[in-house]
């Protein structure tokens, strides 16, 4: 594979992939039996054979790793221990909570990503640690009206969880995530809910308490 530029990414591969081969030691039970039904077990989709691209696996792996296995919650902790090198430019008041961000190509399939994390927190919240997860979620589309419209079909009505393995057979009748869309109206908020809106929602939201403030 070719060297990243990205601060983190060399070491951390490596160390993924050792977690990896190890089978996936220090995960919970539940994440333990998500990332086995994954990708050790057999799929068929739509008559077919089905496996998510490596991209995708190694994507949700790195991010189960880093906030399951190491409980990396800031930049320069992980820094620490996967950095390229010297620190530029750090500014501890923007490192206060947990962000991680993934970069992925064109067409490589975020969207399934992103269906495996949440399939992921929400399985553990339950599950689990009702303190370390979350079974409620935020997705925000970009400035083109085509992503929105792309991740409302795929959303809407928890289709994709349907229609991917991303949930074993076991855990099926548990899952119960209600998906709210920008257009929505929202009387109560659920205990487990995807809300899926756009940049321009959360802008045109701000404006107005900003208006309103001047008020």
């Amino acid at each position: 594979r070719f060297p990243s530029k990205a601060y983190l990414v060399n070491e951390l591969r490596k160390a993924v992939i050792t977690w990896r081969e190890g089978g996936y030691p220090n995960t919970t039970d539940t994440t333990r039996r998500l990332l086995t039904f994954w990708f050790s077990e057999d799929h068929i989709v739509d008559g077919e054979p089905f496996t998510f691209w490596f991209c995708q696996r190694e994507a949700i792996e790195t991010l189960i790793y880093i906030y399951e296995v190491m409980k990396k919650r800031n930049f320069i902790d992980m820094a620490r221990d996967f950095g390229a090198g010297p620190i530029q430019g750090y500014d501890p008041s923007y490192d206060q909570y947990p962000l991680y961000a993934f970069k992925m190509a064109t067409g490589s399939g975020k969207t399934y990503v992103m269906a495996l994390s949440i399939v992921w927190q929400y399985f553990n919240q339950k599950k689990e640690n009702k303190d370390a997860y979350t079974s409620r979620f935020l997705l925000i589309a970009g400035e083109k009206n085509v992503i929105y419209d792309r991740l409302m079909r795929d959303f809407k009505d928890g289709k994709l969880f349907s229609e991917l393995p991303l949930i074993p057979a076991e855990w099926q009748e548990e899952f119960d995530l209600k998906v709210i869309l920008k257009e929505d109206p929202i009387q109560v908020i659920p205990e487990s809910v995807l809300f899926l809106t756009n940049i321009q929602q959360l802008e045109e939201r701000k404006s107005m308490e900003e208006d309103t403030f001047r008020s």
